[in-house]
């Protein structure tokens, strides 16, 4: 008896020495709200802190093409942040100043941003320097994939114009690579094959949105090429502009650009801008010539160093008044003889 009363009690108190199966549910209750309630703290702190970082991160600017993160080039109203040169300014007024001659010119050098020109704003008919802008909306659709250099434009009757050019003299329903046309086009002022790069592009209102989007106030196509009466139109401010962004690595690829530039160094028809400079000046260019009107815009590279962009027009009330033709030389003289100086006025430079 006292045997098995002893038992109980060896009993009892073993048990009382066991944790109770009732303490486990609530000790592993207790560890698991724990557990929630630090990862829900946890949560709500990386919460804020990534609303943190967004609010100080900066804004992400919209690229200009596909492939391009450079920020949307400047309005050509506001890219003239170099100093005007009043001497050279002097000098082109009074050589302009012709009767029965109205004169657009800009004179810009890449380095310093100098400029100086006469009535650059001034609308005119752009002849065949439009044939600039259409080459560069070309190699920049080359540039996005649109066009291949070697796909082939088929010539066609609606196409064809007239004018200056070596496609005419092919036959109808004949083929000629994209690059072949847009290089006829420009060195030897191709109207047919100009119709065709113009066609390939989406036609005149496609080009006019996209000169928009470059920034240009003043060029429009308004006809297919030749534009005998004159409707395209471009101003000086507008080219140089143009030819400023290509020049400082924008709105092309360099292998666009390079291919840009040795199209222009290969224009036939001397350069406006040619006579009277020094025979080693490089110039890539384009002219434009209208019974009423002549043209020419291009990069001049001089042997010195120097580089600038021009663009000239002058409209002339007697038709073919070759007075126009020499204007535009005395205008180009008058900038060479600038620049082509020992030592140039300092100048501020453009910011890009």
């Amino acid at each position: 008896m006292r045997l098995s009363r002893q038992k109980a009690l060896a009993r009892v108190r073993q048990r009382a020495t066991r944790p109770s199966r009732l303490r486990r549910p609530r000790a592993f209750k207790e560890v698991l709200l724990r557990g929630l309630g630090f990862s829900l703290i946890l949560g709500l702190t990386m919460a804020g802190l990534s609303r943190l970082l967004q609010s100080t991160a900066p804004p992400r600017t919209e690229q200009v093409a596909a492939g391009s993160g450079d920020p949307p080039p400047a309005l050509p109203t506001d890219f003239l942040k170099g100093e005007e040169i009043p001497a050279l300014q002097e000098r082109l007024a009074a050589l302009a100043d012709q009767p029965g001659l109205t004169v657009g010119a800009l004179f810009w050098e890449v380095e310093t941003g100098a400029f100086a020109g006469v009535r650059p704003d001034q609308v005119f008919p752009a002849a065949s320097v439009l044939k600039i802008p259409i080459l560069l909306a070309f190699l920049q659709a080359v540039d996005t994939g649109q066009v291949r250099l070697d796909e082939k434009l088929t010539l066609r009757e609606e196409l064809k114009g007239g004018g200056a050019g070596l496609l005419q003299t092919r036959p109808l329903g004949s083929q000629v690579s994209a690059l072949e046309a847009a290089t006829l086009m420009s060195t030897v002022s191709d109207n047919f094959a100009a119709n065709l790069i113009l066609d390939r592009l989406g036609g005149r209102e496609a080009l006019n949105q996209k000169f928009r989007q470059w920034g240009l106030q003043h060029t429009q196509i308004s006809q297919w090429l030749p534009d005998l009466e004159g409707a395209n139109t471009s101003s000086p401010r507008d080219m140089v502009w143009l030819l400023s962004q290509v020049e400082q690595g924008r709105l092309l690829s360099r292998r666009s650009r390079d291919r840009f530039l040795d199209i222009l160094w290969r224009t036939q028809r001397p350069s406006y801008f040619r006579p009277g400079l020094d025979p080693e000046v490089r110039i890539a260019h384009k002219t434009g010539t209208l019974s009423s009107v002549v043209g020419d815009a291009g990069i001049l590279d001089l042997p010195n160093g120097r580089r600038y962009i021009a663009a000239v027009w002058v409209k002339r009330e007697t038709p073919n008044d070759p007075r126009a033709e020499e204007l535009i030389a005395k205008l180009s003289q008058a900038a060479y003889e600038f620049w082509s100086t020992v030592e140039a006025p300092a100048t501020s430079a453009l910011q890009p």
